[in-house]
């Protein structure tokens, strides 16, 4: 294993202290990036407004939504709301132990994945117009973690240490897939507000899947932030995947992935 991945490990493990400013939440969204971050965050917006009767997001931006699930650090001007967060964040080793848990008070999570192909794809179509280079490039990642915001080593560092805590308490972490939200949109909301206790009402769950459309979403794109959050990816799974960057992929998941947080990695998930 590369010393500058185990290195970028230590780093993220125990230097990242974020995570022990969430005891003043009661419930925390954490998601892999490029795995549905925005839509799940606006359909809770929505359904939460709805339940608590406070005036709704304007749009499905991160900043439109900061008010009913932001930063950590975020206070939102909605008293009635329950105070909840969300973060990309590569749990601390403290985590680990039950006590400490316990005396920083940390909240419930809601873990929501995607399939590593489906990630990696789209988010090299979604920002190559920074990252300029090319899909093989791009494929080999950078083990120091310093190249990109996301690439294989990259989940390989979230999947590892979310899969570790899942294991050791499942009863804290509630585990979602994007492709489960999909399949299940209202099943998924609901499974989030008994997670978390907050006691979203049927009729706002239903309202937040009707906004939570790509049609409904598209006319509520906040024209102040990043525009290509709604991009469809022109590239097949079957083509970016095939060949010499298929084994280049199974080859990195092989050797540095030690949880499959419930897929099958290795393989090319059949709705691309």
């Amino acid at each position: 294993m590369d010393d500058a991945y185990r290195s970028r490990v230590r780093k993220d493990n125990w230097l990242n202290g974020s995570v022990l400013r969430h005891g003043r939440l009661q419930g925390c969204l954490v998601t892999s990036k490029n795995s549905g971050t925005h839509w799940i965050k606006y359909m809770l917006s929505v359904a939460l407004a709805d339940t608590y009767c406070v005036p709704p997001p304007k749009y499905f931006s991160e900043a439109a939504t900061q008010d009913y699930i932001g930063s950590p650090k975020h206070t939102s001007p909605h008293e009635a709301l329950p105070k909840l967060a969300f973060a990309h964040t590569i749990p601390h080793r403290l985590m680990d132990v039950q006590l400490l848990q316990n005396a920083f008070n940390l909240p419930p999570y809601v873990l929501q994945v995607r399939h590593p192909m489906q990630i990696l794809a789209s988010h090299f179509a979604k920002w190559n117009y920074q990252l300029q280079t090319d899909w093989m490039t791009y494929l080999k990642g950078d083990p120091s973690g310093e190249a990109y915001r996301c690439d294989l080593y990259w989940l390989a560092r979230f999947w590892n240490r979310w899969g570790e805590l899942q294991a050791k308490y499942p009863e804290k972490i509630l585990r979602i897939h994007y492709e489960g939200v999909q399949a299940d949109t209202r099943g998924s909301l609901q499974a989030i507000s008994d997670h978390w206790k907050i006691g979203l009402k049927p009729e706002s769950i239903e309202l937040a899947i009707q906004e939570g459309t790509k049609e409904a979403m598209a006319k509520k794109v906040d024209p102040a932030a990043e525009k290509n959050v709604l991009q469809k990816r022109a590239d097949r799974l079957e083509d970016l995947f095939s060949g010499e960057a298929l084994t280049l992929y199974q080859d990195i998941v092989g050797e540095y992935f030690e949880y499959d947080l419930g897929y099958d990695l290795l393989a090319i998930p059949q709705k691309a």
